[in-house]
């Protein structure tokens, strides 16, 4: 598995783009509305995953 490191100034990045990501979820339909909701998952979960390696860092 490879390591890769993420700065707190991307991690707080990363967060922002999660909320935006998430409201323009709410604002749109269809297709676009599944797509924008599969990349809110990949976003909160790569942030759980820096939550987690800054713990046990």
């Amino acid at each position: 598995m490879a390591t890769v490191e993420i700065s707190h100034i991307e991690i707080m990045a990363l967060k922002k783009l999660a909320i935006i990501n998430g409201a323009l979820a709410q604002s749109i339909s269809g297709q676009a509305r599944i797509e924008q909701n599969a990349l809110l998952r990949v976003l909160v979960e790569v942030l759980a995953r820096a939550d987690i390696a800054k713990e046990t860092a």
